[in-house]
């Protein structure tokens, strides 16, 4: 049996891991070699536009793989390298996406799971089944080879940042001294000497290239790498030990959380900016990369502290080496131009300059010896002013009822609008996704109102969503705002969570009788309860109603009523009156199309992001129902409450997607998978899929649906929101599906049997 391993997951570091695991049990493999500029040819073959040029690139090499008719690719899903983070969606869902890009069977894609953070490491049982799949049965002999490949892996990784050894010359060192692939390798002896010297008095000409590995370790990488070269000596990530890196993430407010890589690539950068390790510093992205656009501030604020010149090159598939080269040359004579003295105090190692956290203390300064972070006691923003809160949808109808409740002076951003997205959008980051857009637009908005400490729900994960606050607080302090932006994860487990939860409650509310605290929280739930059980009931009414329009009509009124509702009765009873108007509307016999709609929360749930499809499609000449399960009470139901019935319908609905995407990819990405596979189950007519520009996860999800799509014979529809949407535009594309869904309907019938219609999965 023949392996084929694509070369991105040696840009992980990983080499040595799957090198020794493959080579141990005896297994004949074969590498691809660094990009060419011919790759970039094959990057068509990743279904879909939107991933970046280094997950199209394994597409490209493993096409390179196939054609050579290997038996299977050996692609492991990179959940998380260290205890504490996760790593890039992508790499988490890369196997998922080349299965479905090359309709592989399971014999011909293995994808064992590396996942340290999970502590009881089952996810070494993946690397037993892998071991199976290409023909080894004994299960201790595969664990033996997984231990020893580990052992490889963190040695390789020491060695790097020990001996400063570039990640490509170890690549290239380990295939000339190491032993042929397929053999068992042995680890070559490095020159100490080599890489970033610890004898070098004088930075000032050296240049740091920091990005992701499978970046600047290949095609542009070495174009970027070769010409800068010349100027000096050059720092690559790898170079500097994780030790220095962790100390100087610290800094930064859960740094620990930070993606793996992207983490490295961060405190890597602070260590050498704050110990005047480093003349300047060229930051290497993909196009739309997601984790990036969350570390770019950190860097480019602490650069600017110290006086540091920071080059921010973006790559992609349309890159040219000239364009490449003309960027560089430009950067390197504005550099020249300035005269960086180094003497005396100035050559030494400067204090760091503190960067603002979420809890809106200095970083520097609001750590202990340890490096455990202190909170300031602080209470509504300053004395007498108000507290801000960015809501999505219908949210602000249960926040505001909550601070209400709690007798805080709380302010709700006015109605979206394009003003408030412009706002968002002259601060936010290039690639960051929309939500933040308008987040921060809203949080501008607030600030003029005289607001000075705003709240949002967010939790850290493998989605960027859990570093907004801080990140978007950073921003708006870089822009002049003194803000403070207070972010409330889940309380459970009570016992890791509960602590820091309660006490981020008492700075905003103080501590209230547990009367008011049972009132108001319940009374919180009650109206977002009510709120997203009135919108399926709108969403029927639409489909039906012999009136256009008179069901949002109806709808207006109830939200005023249930804002206005002071207690549990008075908003039940505006929900019942609700509940009996629309019953009584006409409706027409017409059966309409039923449309799945799916994809990322707050897309889906924020009517102006989205251009209000929903209602778009109930106004259309076809009558569509639509159908989603994904809002703020489900979502708390399942994630925060941990309710039965709703973990049970996550549980199937991640069932339904584990043939085609069985790793949690963060966000809602395998969600979105599981809804397209049971709404084909439930007689859907198609799928609608939204989800934001640059979104990680769903980025993953919408190459995936491509196969769920074909293989189930469901249509869907996947949309990329921006703040570039426009509604005419989208309307255009909505009528088309809706005709090839009427179409289908008419020459297929109800192609669906009875079981087919209600089975569900």
């Amino acid at each position: 049996m023949q392996i084929g391993v694509p070369r991105v997951l040696s840009f992980y570091y990983l080499f040595p891991l799957y090198r020794t695991f493959l080579s141990r049990l005896g297994i004949d493999f074969i590498e691809t070699p660094a990009s060419v500029a011919k790759d970039l040819d094959n990057l068509r073959l990743c279904p879909t536009d939107e991933p970046c040029i280094s997950v199209k690139m394994a597409f490209a090499h493993s096409a390179t793989l196939l054609s050579k008719d290997v038996d299977a690719l050996f692609v492991p899903s990179v959940v998380s390298l260290e205890p504490d983070n996760y790593c890039c969606p992508k790499m988490m869902g890369l196997p998922s996406m080349l299965k479905a890009g090359f309709e592989l069977p399971y014999s011909r894609i293995i994808s064992p799971v590396i996942d340290v953070k999970d502590r009881p490491r089952t996810w070494e049982s993946t690397w037993v089944d892998a071991g199976r799949q290409m023909g080894v049965t004994d299960d201790r002999r595969i664990r033996d080879a997984l231990r020893q490949a580990i052992a490889a892996w963190r040695q390789a990784e020491q060695d790097m940042h020990r001996c400063g050894i570039p990640l490509r010359r170890m690549l290239d060192d380990w295939n000339a001294k190491g032993s042929p692939a397929g053999s068992v390798p042995t680890q070559p002896s490095w020159d100490r000497t080599s890489g970033l010297r610890s004898h070098v008095s004088d930075f000032s000409n050296s240049t740091a290239v920091m990005g992701h590995a499978y970046l600047i370790n290949d095609l542009f990488g070495h174009t970027i790498i070769k010409y800068v070269s010349a100027y000096g000596p050059v720092i690559l990530p790898e170079m500097i030990s994780r030790d220095n890196s962790r100390e100087h993430l610290k800094t930064i407010f859960e740094g620990e959380k930070m993606w793996t890589n992207e983490g490295h690539i961060l405190g890597s950068c602070l260590y050498l900016i704050r110990n005047r390790k480093v003349g300047r510093i060229i930051l290497v992205t993909a196009f739309a990369c997601g984790p990036f656009s969350i570390i770019e501030n950190y860097v480019l604020s602490e650069a600017e502290n110290h006086g540091i010149p920071v080059l921010y090159l973006c790559v992609d598939e349309h890159t040219g080496e000239a364009g490449l080269i003309t960027r560089l040359e430009a950067f390197i004579d504005s550099c020249k131009s300035r005269e960086l003295r180094r003497s005396g105090d100035s050559a030494k190692p400067r204090e760091p300059v503190g960067s603002w956290d979420a809890g809106g203390a200095c970083e520097s300064s609001n750590r202990t010896a340890d490096g455990s972070r202190t909170v300031a006691p602080m209470a509504s923003g300053t004395a007498g002013s108000p507290v801000g809160i960015v809501t999505m949808g219908n949210l602000d109808i249960s926040l505001s009822a909550l601070m209400k409740e709690f007798g805080v002076d709380a302010k709700i951003p006015q109605a979206l609008s394009e003003d408030i997205v412009n706002a968002g959008k002259e601060l936010a980051p290039e690639f960051i996704c929309y939500p933040m857009v308008v987040l921060l637009g809203q949080m501008r908005a607030l600030i003029n109102q005289g607001v000075s400490l705003i709240i949002m729900v967010q939790g850290k994960g493998k989605c960027r969503l859990g570093w907004y606050a801080q990140v978007m607080e950073k921003i708006l302090r870089r822009a002049g705002y003194p803000v403070r932006v207070l972010a409330f994860d889940s309380p459970f487990p009570l016992r890791v969570r509960g602590r820091q939860f309660f006490e981020t409650w008492k700075q905003i509310v103080g501590v209230p009788k547990l009367t008011t605290i049972i009132r108001a929280v319940t009374l919180t739930l009650q109206k977002q309860a009510l709120v997203d059980s009135s919108q399926d009931i709108l969403r029927e009414v639409r489909a039906r109603e012999q009136v256009r329009g008179t069901g949002d009509k109806r709808y207006r009124v109830f939200l005023k009523d249930l804002e206005k509702a002071t207690g549990l009765a008075g908003a039940r009873q505006a929900f019942h009156r609700y509940r009996r108007d629309m019953k009584s509307i006409p409706i027409t016999d017409q059966d309409p199309l039923k449309v799945a709609l799916a994809g990322e929360i707050y897309v889906v749930n924020e009517p102006f992001v989205n251009k209000d499809v929903e209602k778009m499609l109930g106004s259309f000449e076809h009558r569509v129902r639509v159908y989603r399960t994904l809002d703020v009470t489900n979502w708390l139901n399942c994630h925060v409450f941990k309710a039965p019935g709703a973990l049970t319908e996550y549980r199937r609905t991640a069932e339904a997607a584990s043939d085609y995407l069985p790793v949690d990819v963060g966000g809602h990405g395998q969600e979105s998978v599981g809804e397209a596979v049971r709404a084909r189950m439930s007689g859907m007519d198609g799928v609608l899929h939204l989800f934001p520009f640059t979104c990680m996860p769903e980025i993953i999800a919408q190459s995936i649906l491509v196969k769920v799509s074909n293989e189930l014979d469901i249509p869907v529809l996947s949309l990329m929101i921006s703040e570039q949407t426009g509604v005419a535009g989208l309307r255009t594309r909505l009528e088309a599906f809706c005709d090839m869904l009427e179409g289908r309907r008419k020459r297929f019938g109800n192609y669906l049997t009875g079981k087919e219609r209600h089975a569900g999965l």
